[in-house]
């Protein structure tokens, strides 16, 4: 069965693309199996090369991988091609400081050192909501470690999908290093599990849904692999009295609705002192009326389509839900009018933050806004969720930021800003949100064998 690209703007397919048979994913295993043998003993210099020469071809190409993006996603073009100048800058990043990062590191008083070694082949299963982002960030350092990579992206991504794959040929990469595995989504489920389950697949890297990391997470721990899981989220957004009222709404906006609200480090609810939250809703509220909503491919937009149909009916029961449970839409409320899949910005208040609908993610453009009084309120909101991957304090007295960040459960917080992903810092979650990390030193170690070796 082909695996459908549409574009989320029109509606209008844009390609089939043939599924692999099993005797094609068998030869890429065997493939990535080969030249691990030789990636895994080419000299660091020689890896890290490859990583800046992906890094150069990714800015070259970046109108034409942003168009790409777009296309398929319906991501706003401006922010397309900062995901590509991103990925870039992340190749750079691992090009220049990642053999430092997996140098040997000596212990002190002891005739020892700890060796950062590959493992061997990857898996790693990619959604479509950051298709040259998500998927390179995974790849510079798991593949600059020394180890090769299987990677099962998202089905309606399949021409980046492939263009990643060239991309890393076209840089000198070896065949095997870098293979994508066409896998329909009707047969995920069963096909996942023979590849975490096969030999020569040496550890597991997802991003997606709690559901399909703990399904991931269970069959690679039945044989013994590593896994690294990236999942949802539910990040709480907390305004404090003494915040900078007009910077945390800009940015708090930013935050919700960049990517077209389809981010799992989003901000999703908007936690805001009792004495500035009407004034707050308000601010928010025409900030989110003021965004422009349309063709992805205009520069002008700044909140394109939902990346498919079943995400805008998720979203559509999801306020049912949300009014069901007391909320009152201040904002926006309904799907748009006319081809594509459209759904206004929406700014919903009063919900009961007990209800259940609370608990879920929202992934699309819906943000929800509850007032809280005092310090122990907002962090008792803030971790009354199974997520726990970002958030963000805002608040004029340092000491309280730093103190309310050390106690929300969560694997990154940001103090006066919004949360979002940065090559040079680790990244991951807790609770549902998964484990493991990704980018930055410890990102660059995740996925290698931290070997002792004691003695001369």
């Amino acid at each position: 069965m082909p695996l459908k690209s549409i574009n989320p703007a029109t509606g209008q397919p844009i390609a089939d693309y043939p599924a692999d048979s099993a005797a094609e994913i068998e030869r890429k295993l065997e493939s990535a199996w080969s030249t691990w043998q030789s990636w895994s003993q080419t000299p660091l210099n020689e890896r890290s090369a490859l990583m800046a020469r992906i890094g150069d071809l990714l800015e070259q190409r970046a109108d034409a991988y942003a168009a790409l993006i777009t296309q398929e996603m319906g991501k706003p073009i401006g922010e397309a091609k900062a995901e590509v100048l991103k990925a870039a800058s992340g190749a750079r990043h691992f090009a220049t400081e990642g053999p430092a990062y997996l140098a040997d590191q000596p212990i002190e008083g002891t005739p020892s050192r700890v060796r950062y070694q590959p493992l061997g082949p990857i898996f790693g299963i990619m959604p479509w909501n950051l298709p040259f982002w998500q998927v390179l960030r995974f790849f510079i350092p798991t593949a600059l470690a020394g180890n090769v990579v299987l990677v099962k992206h998202g089905e309606t991504v399949q021409g980046a999908a492939r263009a990643i794959e060239q991309l890393v040929r076209d840089a000198g990469g070896p065949a095997g290093l870098y293979a994508n595995l066409a896998i329909p989504n009707e047969t995920i489920a069963d096909e996942a599990r023979k590849i975490v389950l096969d030999e020569r697949i040496r550890a597991v890297t997802l991003t997606g849904s709690t559901k399909a990391g703990r399904a991931v997470a269970e069959a690679a721990g039945s044989v013994g692999k590593k896994v690294v899981l990236e999942l949802g989220g539910s990040d709480p957004f907390i305004v404090f009295a003494d915040a900078e009222l007009d910077k945390a709404i800009k940015l708090g906006v930013v935050s919700r609705f960049s990517n077209n609200a389809q981010s799992c480090i989003a901000a999703k609810r908007f936690l805001v002192e009792r004495s500035v939250f009407d004034a707050y809703v308000a601010g928010f509220a025409a900030a989110a009326a003021a965004l422009a909503v349309g063709d992805p491919a205009d520069p002008t937009t700044r909140l394109g389509p939902m990346a498919r149909a079943d995400l805008v009916a998720t979203t559509e029961r999801q306020v049912r839900d949300a009014v069901a449970a007391g909320g009152r839409v201040v904002l926006g409320g309904k799907r748009l009018d006319g081809p594509g899949n459209y759904y206004e910005p929406t700014v919903i208040v009063g919900v009961d933050p007990k209800a259940p609908i609370v608990a879920e993610e929202f992934f699309g453009p819906v943000a929800l806004l509850f007032p809280f009084d005092g310090e122990d309120e907002a962090v008792r909101l803030a971790n009354a969720t199974e997520y726990g991957l970002g958030g963000a304090v805002w608040s004029s007295n340092a000491e309280r930021a730093r103190r309310v960040a050390d106690r929300l459960e969560a694997g990154a917080v940001f103090i006066n800003d919004f949360v979002r992903s940065d090559p040079r810092a680790p990244f991951g979650g807790v609770k549902g949100s998964g484990f493991g990390r990704e980018l930055g030193a410890l990102g660059a170690r995740e996925l290698t064998n931290a070997k002792l070796v004691w003695g001369s």
